[in-house]
């Protein structure tokens, strides 16, 4: 339901309190760093202009293509981009990708979005990793706190702005990323980080080898500490810890097969500035609110090459999660199989086809004040996708393909969509794209249970609605790229979306209950429409060899019409994402050993009427030594333009984000 709300954090915090703890992961640190040669050459060094168009990156076609001829809106965050950053959470590594709006209310809570409907839950977004779906269907969305990866071992982030539903399927609506982690192979042999600093504390290690069996393996262990936003008005705190586990083995069978194996676990302690659950005059837990939350996950892979052009692919995941909040404990169990095969059946043609399934057990116990009925819920999918590329002529590309699903939420689902690129030139690219993909419903939309004045009559019941539909987008886009030479190179698209089906909290007919009091049922009804257009442009200039420039811009602009009451005022989600994004990044290499790297971003203001945020400008700066061959030291600071500010969310439920400094050690391969 669109108006309650979900944070996610942990308790406060000391940093003399964790200094013992902090002692010895500095120890376990320089102990890993003595056992290493060097650091890996592939994270340290910069790709350059014509290696970065010519990345290859699957997450548009489900097969390997080029950035610069992919016909869609990507970008790509490599290893490098996330390391010179100085991230150190994934959200905070898509800051500067164009059309993503990336705002933190608190802690440890992010706004991500793409091409607007920014809100924590942020449901049109689907997030993968490693093509493991890690949306929730309580409430359609990322707890990204638990996603606390060591960073050095993300290969490159696959961001897609724009529908990626007819291969991805439901959710995907706005946008994709998918989170690759790198091949065992490439992380050989050991290494350790450890960063401290003002706000968060973190140590890492990870250990990598090959068995004579040829197969390649690495462990590894992270634990994080970060300290609460600034928090004048809250009488709880919102820092904390997360500790972090898994494993990864990729083994060259034989020439045509190839197989993969990892997994993780993590534990960790949340700090919450109130409630997650906010039901009208109703008082909720109060104290000091922290979630306990943990979860695990193992996948394999295996993958059959057939010939040139054709392979087949299987892959099953399982994945637990657990959250007990002050507001409900919540488990989901996940199971799912996918199979996909990629043949030519001309030499004009390349046709990919797959089916899968997923089955989710979810049980959800609320604790007074939230509840959903039935409180276990077993629900799956059934999808089966297939796309068809067409080489018209030499320089034009046709792609046809769409998604059928069927789930427990909404039944049946069709998610087509047509691509066309045409390469002008090996040094332009025109493309454009017609798609449309849904939200299916979540079990807040269909299962929730909450008295909102109980003992009252009249009494006011928040009810879940079985015959709530999926939210439907109809988008077009289009986009040109220009690699203008090795020095220069452009990237411009533009989209227009229609929106119908939206979820508006409507005022149901009045019923009589079995005790006799009138009950007012509050329920979400379809009723809302809307239509959002906007731009993107990233311009990359290298001045100097050892000197990159990065500039974005994104303009959006939304409309949500109101169908009904709309009570919980979704119309108002068309306010909370900044109409224009402005991002500077500079890459230097002062010589072989110095790095300085700085990244500027401007956010237009937030216009919600009540609680508007102002429009501001952000600094980080890292400057870096290769101190020798295996060892890397680095201070960063970050959102040095103010002591602190608000990026998202009411006064109620947000913190301040605070300026911080950490120095970063990493020593290893």
């Amino acid at each position: 339901m669109k108006g309650t709300q979900f944070n996610r954090a942990a308790p406060e915090s000391d940093f003399a309190c964790h200094a013992s703890s902090w002692i010895v992961a500095l120890l376990l640190y320089l102990y890993a760093g003595t056992a290493s040669a060097e650091l890996s050459s592939r994270a340290l060094k910069a790709l350059t202009l014509e290696e970065l168009t010519n990345l290859e990156v699957t997450s548009v076609s489900r097969k390997e293509e080029s950035v610069f001829k992919a016909a869609a809106a990507i970008t790509v965050v490599t290893n490098e981009d996330i390391r010179r950053s100085g991230a150190t959470s994934v959200p905070e590594a898509l800051r500067f990708v164009p059309e993503i709006h990336v705002a933190r209310r608190d802690s440890s809570s992010w706004a991500v979005s793409s091409r607007g409907f920014s809100s924590i839950n942020s449901e049109k977004l689907l997030v993968l990793s490693d093509t493991r779906s890690i949306y929730t269907p309580l409430y359609s969305g990322v707890f990204w706190s638990v996603q606390d990866y060591l960073l050095q071992d993300v290969d490159r982030i696959e961001v897609i702005r724009g529908p990626g539903a007819a291969l991805w399927g439901s959710n995907a609506v706005n946008g994709v990323i998918n989170i690759s982690t790198r091949r065992a192979q490439d992380t050989q042999g050991l290494y350790s980080e450890a960063l401290l600093g003002s706000e968060e504390r973190s140590a890492g290690v990870r250990f990598g080898g090959t068995t004579a069996g040829e197969v390649s393996y690495r462990f590894f262990g992270k634990h994080s500490d970060r300290d609460s936003s600034a928090t004048p008005s809250s009488i709880t705190q919102d820092d904390w810890r997360m500790s972090h586990a898994g494993f990864r083995a990729d083994w060259e069978a034989s020439t045509a097969d190839a197989w993969t194996v990892q997994g993780d676990a993590y534990y960790g302690n949340v700090g919450q500035l109130s409630p997650s659950i906010a039901v009208g005059g109703r008082p909720g837990p109060t104290g000091d609110l922290e979630a306990e939350v943990s979860g695990g996950n193992v996948l394999a892979r295996w993958r059959r090459t057939l010939d040139a052009t054709s392979d087949i692919q299987v892959r099953a995941y399982y994945d637990r999660t657990h959250r007990d909040d002050q507001s409900f404990r919540d488990d989901l169990d996940t199971f799912d199989v996918d199979l996909q095969h990629r043949f030519a059946p001309a030499s004009n043609q390349e046709l990919i086809w797959g089916v899968a399934y997923r089955l989710t057990y979810n049980q959800n116990i609320g604790k007074g004040i939230f509840a959903v009925s039935p409180n276990e819920s077993t629900d799956s999918l059934i999808s089966a996708f297939v796309q068809d590329q067409i080489s018209l002529s030499e320089p034009l590309q046709l792609t046809l393909g769409t998604k059928f699903e069927h789930n427990d939420f909404s039944g049946f689902e069709y998610q087509p969509n047509v691509r066309l690129s045409w390469e002008l030139s090996p040094r332009h690219l025109l493309w454009s794209a017609i798609a449309r993909a849904v939200r299916v419903p979540t079990r807040l939309e269909r299962d929730i249970d909450i008295d909102v004045n109980p003992g009252a009559n009249p009494m006011y019941r928040l009810e879940g609605n079985e015959d709530f539909e999926s939210e439907e987008l109809q988008a077009y886009e289009g986009g040109y790229r220009w690699q203008a030479a090795d020095k220069f190179a452009l990237d411009l698209t533009a989209f227009y979306n229609r929106y119908k089906g939206l979820a508006s909290l409507e005022i149901g007919d009045p019923y009589i209950a079995a005790d006799g009091r009138t009950v007012i049922p509050i329920i979400n009804e379809n009723l809302n429409k809307g239509r959002s257009t906007g731009a993107g442009l990233t311009a990359t200039l290298v001045p100097l060899r050892a000197w990159r420039l990065i500039a974005n811009y994104s303009y959006i602009d939304m409309n949500i019409e109101r169908g009904g009451v709309d009570l919980n005022n979704n119309r108002f989600i068309a306010e909370a994402t900044p109409r224009h994004q402005f991002g500077l990044r500079s890459l230097l290499d002062i010589s072989d050993r110095w790095q300085l790297d700085a990244q500027w971003r401007h956010h237009a203001a937030i216009r919600l009427v009540a609680d508007r945020i102002s429009a501001y400008s952000e600094l980080d700066v890292r400057a870096a030594w290769r101190a020798t061959p295996a060892m890397e030291i680095s201070v960063v600071g970050q959102n040095l333009l103010h002591d602190e500010h608000p990026e998202f969310g009411s006064p109620r439920t947000r913190g301040e984000i605070e300026r911080s400094v950490y120095l970063k050690f990493a020593y290893g391969i």
